[in-house]
């Protein structure tokens, strides 16, 4: 996965999908992707709180004291500490609001990954899309074809990695 997605990087693609079963460590494979691209600055896009958190703890274990965090969620909107960090989790809920989203330059993140990735039809996440101009996006899901949006489109075709359920099974990784 991470040579794939860095051989897309390299050859200015941008943007890709990561396609791998529940389980399977997609927000680890994103943090390792990460740290081999080395962006100055990253965006983390959730559909939910929680999973903001568990993300930025993934990352932390990754990274370590090497970066700094932060969490933009309902509960969490200190701009000023949130624009500062290298690394944001943010819920895409409050991303999409204009009055949040425009508190960032377009250019603002090097690279943004998108969780759920399979949601990204939907206007609020074509808002965030239209809006943030990063070198690169990075998709992850488990269900690519669980909704009427064809997230093979939006993201080029570019599938950067796949393990579907039967495979990570028959692999023991879950």
């Amino acid at each position: 996965c991470i040579r794939a997605v860095k051989e897309l990087y390299e050859k200015q693609s941008d943007r890709a999908l990561l396609i791998s079963s529940t389980g399977t460590g997609k927000t680890y494979a994103s943090a390792f992707t990460l740290r081999e691209l080395k962006p100055k600055k990253a965006l983390f896009l959730v559909h939910r709180e929680q999973i903001a958190k568990q993300s930025m703890r993934s990352y932390q274990n990754v990274f370590g004291s090497s970066r700094t965090y932060a969490l933009l969620s309902g509960n969490s909107k200190e701009l000023e500490e949130i624009k500062a960090a290298d690394f944001v989790f943010s819920t895409m809920q409050m991303m999409a609001k204009p009055e949040i989203c425009q508190q960032f330059a377009p250019r603002e993140y090097d690279i943004i990954v998108i969780d759920e990735v399979h949601h990204v039809g939907a206007p609020s996440y074509q808002k965030i899309m239209e809006y943030f101009k990063p070198r690169f996006w990075l998709g992850m899901t488990a269900s690519p074809d669980t909704n009427q949006y064809d997230i093979y489109a939006i993201f080029h075709h570019k599938i950067a990695y796949e393990i579907r359920l039967q495979q990570a099974l028959e692999e023991d990784l879950l």
